[in-house]
C-alpha cells in the first residue's frame, strides 16, 4: 500500500529535529519504516530526528513500531529500523 496523510498526526513538539508523529495504518509497521521514500510525500513536514510511532492493523491485528526520521533530504525521507512495540 502507498502513505495517506490522512494517517499522519504531530503529536508533540516543533522546529526541525524535534518533533513527535504518529502514523496509523493498514500496512506492515515493518514495511512501513523500511521503504525509504515511504513518507516521500510528507518530506515538508518531517524533519531529521523527529520521532514517530507507527500504529499498524495488518490482517485486523494491531501492532505498533516507534521510529525516527534519519535522514530527509528534500526527495527521500528515511526511517530507522525502529524497534517493535510489544504487549
Amino acid at each position: 500500500m502507498a502513505f495517506a496523510r490522512s494517517g499522519l498526526c504531530r503529536i508533540g513538539g516543533s522546529g526541525t529535529g524535534g518533533s513527535m508523529w504518529q502514523y496509523s495504518t493498514a500496512d506492515a509497521t515493518s514495511a512501513v519504516v523500511a521503504d525509504t521514500n515511504y513518507f516521500a510525500s510528507a518530506k515538508d513536514e518531517l524533519n531529521a530526528g523527529d520521532a514517530m510511532i507507527v500504529i499498524g492493523t495488518t490482517g485486523g491485528t494491531p501492532s505498533g513500531r516507534i521510529s525516527y526520521v534519519e535522514s530527509n533530504n528534500g526527495t527521500t525521507v528515511v526511517m530507522a529500523a525502529g524497534d517493535v512495540i510489544t504487549a
